[in-house]
C-alpha cells in the first residue's frame, strides 16, 4: 500500500503534526536509534552530544524559566495595583500564548520579547479586556519576533522525504495513537538528540524516532543587520499513526 500524510503547521509553531493512514508491509521497523546514537529509552542523542543541555522541560513559562513566569494573570488587568503590575501580567499571559516560539529557544526568544515586544505593551489599554489584549499582543509580538528571530524550518520532511513504516500487525490490531517528540537542532539543521515526550507503543515509538534522525531543518536563526547567524534550537514534531 501507499503511504498518505496531512501536513499541519500552526503558525506560531514549527511543530508539525503528521497523520499516517495506511502502511507499508514490504519493508522492516527499526529496532533502535542509527550507527553512531546512543539511547537510553525514551532519549536518543549522537555520541558526544551534551545531554544535560540538549534535554530540556520546555512545557511551561516555569519550567523554561523566562521572566515573569511566576506571576499571576489577573482576570481584570484594570484592577492591579499599578500599570506596571498590569504590564508585567499581560506580558506573562502573551508568552504563554508564543510557547511554540519561546520553546525554539527559550532564553534567545525572551531576550527578544523583552526588548521588542514588552515596550509595545506598555502602551496597551488596560480598560479593555484581558482576552481582547492578549489576542492583540499576540499576533503582535509574533510579528515583532519574526524580524528579529527565525524558527527551524523543515526541509526533509517525514513521510514524504522520510518514509515512515506503520506495520500490519499492529495496524490490523488498532494499535494507534500520537507519537509526540522533541527534537534538539544543531547549527546545520541536523538533529542531534530526540525526547519522547508522549508514548503510544514501544515500536511506533521507535519508528517515529528513527525517522526523526534523518529528517533535515533550516536552522533556527538570529537576524542582524546584513546578516543572519545560524543558532541551535529545539522542535516539536507529532507523528499520529491512525488506521483511517
Amino acid at each position: 500500500m501507499n503511504v498518505s500524510f496531512t501536513r499541519i503547521v500552526a503558525i506560531t509553531s514549527t511543530a508539525a503534526m503528521l497523520t499516517l493512514v495506511a502502511c507499508r508491509p514490504e519493508s522492516r521497523a527499526p529496532s533502535g536509534p542509527p550507527e553512531g546514537w546512543v539511547t537510553d529509552g525514551d532519549r536518543w542523542w549522537q555520541s558526544g552530544v551534551d545531554t544535560s543541555a540538549a534535554f530540556r522541560d520546555l512545557e511551561t513559562l516555569q519550567s523554561m524559566q523566562v521572566k515573569g513566569a511566576d506571576l499571576t494573570y489577573s482576570a481584570n488587568l484594570a484592577l492591579a495595583r499599578d500599570r506596571g503590575t498590569a504590564t508585567r501580567q499581560l506580558a506573562r499571559a502573551v508568552k504563554v500564548s508564543l510557547l511554540p516560539v519561546l520553546r525554539n529557544e527559550p532564553e534567545v526568544v525572551d531576550s527578544l520579547f523583552e526588548r521588542h515586544v514588552v515596550p509595545r505593551i506598555e502602551e496597551a489599554n488596560f480598560n479593555r479586556s484581558p482576552d481582547e489584549l492578549v489576542e492583540q499582543y499576540k499576533k503582535e509580538g509574533y510579528r515583532i519576533l519574526a524580524r528579529h528571530f527565525r524558527e527551524p524550518r523543515a526541509t526533509k520532511h517525514l513521510g514524504t522525504d522520510v518514509p515512515i513504516i506503520y506495520p500490519d500487525s499492529l495496524r490490523e490490531a488498532g494499535v494507534t495513537g500520537r507519537v509526540k517528540m522533541q527534537v534538539r537542532v544543531d547549527t546545520a539543521g541536523v538533529p542531534v538528540a530526540v525526547g519522547l515526550l508522549q508514548s503510544v507503543h514501544p515500536v511506533l515509538d521507535t519508528i517515529a524516532m528513527r525517522a526523526v534522525t534523518e529528517a533535515r531543518w533550516q536552522p533556527a536563526y538570529l537576524l542582524r543587520v546584513g546578516k543572519s547567524d545560524p543558532i541551535p534550537s529545539w522542535v516539536r514534531l507529532d507523528l499520529n499513526f491512525q488506521t483511517s
